[in-house]
C-alpha cells in the first residue's frame, strides 16, 4: 500500500498482451469522489435513465454485490455520448494504472504503444473500479 492507498497487481494471461503486469492503485477519496460525480453529471446531461443503476439496493458484500456495481457503472459509461465515455476511461485507467516493465519500477503506460489488444482496457478499467468499490461495506453507500 502506498499512502494507506489500496494496490493490486494485474498481468494479462493471454494474448498479445500476455504477461503484462500493471500495478493498479486506488485514487485519493476526494478524487474517487470527484471522478463518481462527474460520471453521474455527465450520466444526467446525456439523459441516462439512472433508475436502471440503484446502487442503494445493491447488496455490496461479497463478489456478486461488487460485480453488480461494476456493472453498474460500466452501464452508465456504456450510455454516454462516446467521447465522453472515452475521456472518462482513460482519466480513470491513467490516475490509477501504471505498467510494470520487467526492470520493476511501475510507469506510466502509454496507450497506444503498449496495449495490443483493445479488451484489456476494459479489462484494467474494471479492476480498478473493482478495487475501488472493494471498500463498500452493506449500508454505507
Amino acid at each position: 500500500m502506498s499512502n494507506g492507498l489500496k494496490t493490486k497487481t494485474v498481468t494479462i494471461e493471454k494474448g498479445r498482451d500476455k504477461g503484462k503486469k500493471f500495478l493498479i492503485t486506488e485514487m485519493p477519496a476526494m478524487q474517487a469522489d470527484e471522478w463518481a460525480h462527474q460520471l453521474i453529471e455527465q450520466a444526467s446531461l446525456s439523459g441516462v435513465n439512472l433508475k436502471d443503476v440503484d446502487v442503494l439496493s445493491m447488496n455490496t458484500e461479497g463478489m456478486k454485490g461488487m460485480v453488480e456495481i461494476g456493472v453498474g457503472i460500466f452501464t452508465v459509461l456504456g450510455r454516454v455520448p462516446f467521447q465522453t465515455s472515452r475521456e472518462m476511461k482513460f482519466d480513470l485507467l491513467n490516475r490509477c494504472v501504471q505498467l510494470v516493465p520487467s526492470s520493476g519500477n511501475p510507469r506510466a503506460c502509454e496507450w497506444d504503444q503498449e496495449i495490443l489488444d483493445f479488451p484489456n482496457f476494459t479489462k484494467l478499467a474494471f479492476n480498478v473500479i473493482e478495487l475501488h468499490i472493494g471498500f463498500l461495506a452493506k449500508d454505507e453507500t
